[in-house]
């Protein structure tokens, strides 16, 4: 009976922690699937750092215009070793806030000693700079195409980025970005682009996350190509890298 009620125990600790894990992921998944940034919580112990940081995750969801999530995670506990290792936390000084992008990818993160509640809503991909973190999370580089409405050349400017992709074998893709578009000022600023370019300009972002290539009006298709596999080089993700650096 002794042996029984061992083994019971010892199935009840293991369903607990399976459902430790399940309840982290599945909120970050719900988050995703309702497109909503995740301010993920990391900590080691519980007290009052882990409170403070808490609290400034709170602060930035009141404050953040869109609707938005908070999740914390204990990354001691052994249910969480796939989310500690997919987010790259081994050995990173807790407790830290993770901003996850509407579609779970990792947007930042800031220890508490550096965290505000400003850097963290900073840390909220718009939306091009969200297509663009999805993209070389996959694995992918990009081709932005930054142009404005009147520039009649932009059309052909992305069908060449188009046919540029489909030499790549589709492990590249074509993002466009409004050079008037208010809501992208951060990315734009970031890319260095020229708010009065008379003709598109195309930057080339390899799947590290480094812009390795700029081409002002209609480029090549195989220029293009050949720029997206050059050599990386040193440099970070436009719009913020991952807490564990570029890949």
């Amino acid at each position: 009976m002794k042996k029984i009620q061992s083994i019971m125990i010892l199935l009840l600790f293991v369903t607990g922690m399976s459902n430790v894990n399940a309840q982290v992921t599945t909120e970050i998944e719900k988050a995703g699937k309702a497109c909503k940034p995740v301010f993920l919580v990391a900590y080691n112990t519980n007290g009052a750092d882990t409170d403070k940081a808490f609290s400034i995750a709170n602060e930035a969801k009141s404050a953040l215009k869109s609707s938005s999530v908070i999740i914390k995670m204990n990354t001691t506990d052994a249910a969480n070793n796939e989310l500690v290792a997919k987010y790259r936390l081994a050995g990173a000084p807790m407790p830290l806030i993770l901003v996850l992008d509407k579609n779970s990818t990792v947007a930042g993160g800031l220890p508490l000693k550096e965290a505000t509640a400003a850097k963290l809503i900073e840390m909220v991909p718009t939306p091009k700079t969200s297509e663009l973190l999805k993209a070389i999370n996959e694995g992918k580089s990009v081709y932005v195409v930054a142009y404005k409405e009147t520039m009649t050349s932009h059309d052909k400017a992305m069908d060449n980025c188009a046919m540029a992709c489909g030499k790549m074998d589709n492990k590249s893709v074509t993002i466009k970005i409004d050079l008037d578009d208010k809501k992208e000022a951060k990315l734009l600023q970031t890319l260095k682009c020229d708010l009065n370019a008379k003709e598109p300009v195309t930057y080339v972002i390899n799947k590290s996350g480094q812009v390795i290539g700029t081409h002002n009006g209609i480029t090549d298709v195989n220029t293009l190509v050949a720029s997206a596999k050059k050599a990386p080089a040193g440099g970070c993700c436009p719009g913020g890298a991952p807490a564990g650096g570029c890949k």
